[in-house]
């Protein structure tokens, strides 16, 4: 081999040893788990759904190497994009899971249904996969039976037809406070207000139709009545 071979060849080499040091691992796609969730705010009349999907992601570089995730639906021609500034963050069991509760149509029709893919990119480029698919209509948005219900008075009255309700309770930003699994019946505001510090401001009622596969929402309801709230703060001052 001459020596211009030999320089060649150990150039090469040198630039071929860099590429592949220099490259990050490919971020993997473990898992994904998603829930259609239809909400019923009390105030308005109509219901819309909002997609909640995580996925679990394994990557040697790092959670931090993870720039972007996309949700794209090919057939319309739609895809939402998560980055640091939007994915909720969540670890259990020592694992990285990141998504989103709040996929949603910009005009609140329903998700379209049909094949998704979750593509989580890193900051090299690198890329994985997954798919899913969500059914079309799957329950009866017209029946107000089918959702539960929550009447606000000196306690917190549930009226459910299913046996698991949570209650979501937030302070007066909609910072969530306090979830309280509950079944059908009635709790205490003194339970509430003692629990999150007398912070509770509003609450909604979640619910899973295990039969359906998909979550219902109702509220949010306000825990207090602001006149009175106002009254007692003017008091004060004075």
């Amino acid at each position: 081999m001459s020596l211009f071979k030999r320089i060649k060849s150990v150039i090469l080499n040198t630039i071929i040893l860099m590429l592949v040091s220099c490259s990050g691992s490919v971020p993997e796609i473990g898992q994904v788990v998603w829930q259609v969730n239809f909400i019923r705010i009390p105030s308005e009349l109509s219901i819309h759904q909002e997609l909640s999907v995580f996925t679990l992601i394994e990557d040697e570089d790092g959670i931090a190497d993870i720039d972007f995730i996309y949700l794209i639906h090919d057939e319309s021609e739609l895809f939402w994009q998560l980055d640091t500034d939007i994915w909720t963050q969540k670890v259990l069991g020592g694992k990285n899971w990141i998504g989103s509760n709040s996929i949603r149509m910009s005009d609140l029709s329903n998700l379209p249904a049909g094949k998704y893919r979750l593509v989580v990119i890193d900051k090299a480029g690198e890329r994985d996969t997954r798919s899913f698919t969500i059914s079309g209509k799957m329950i009866d948005t017209n029946n107000d039976n089918y959702f539960p219900e929550l009447l606000i008075g000196p306690d917190i009255e549930i009226e459910s037809k299913f046996s698991e309700n949570t209650l979501w309770i937030y302070d007066k930003s909609m910072e969530l406070l306090k979830n309280i699994k509950i079944e059908n019946g009635k709790i205490s505001m003194d339970i509430i207000n003692n629990d999150t510090s007398n912070r509770a401001f509003w609450v909604s009622i979640y619910s899973f139709d295990a039969e359906n596969g998909v979550g219902l929402i109702r509220g949010p309801y306000s825990l207090k009545d602001e006149k009175k709230e106002t009254n007692n703060t003017i008091m004060r001052e004075e």
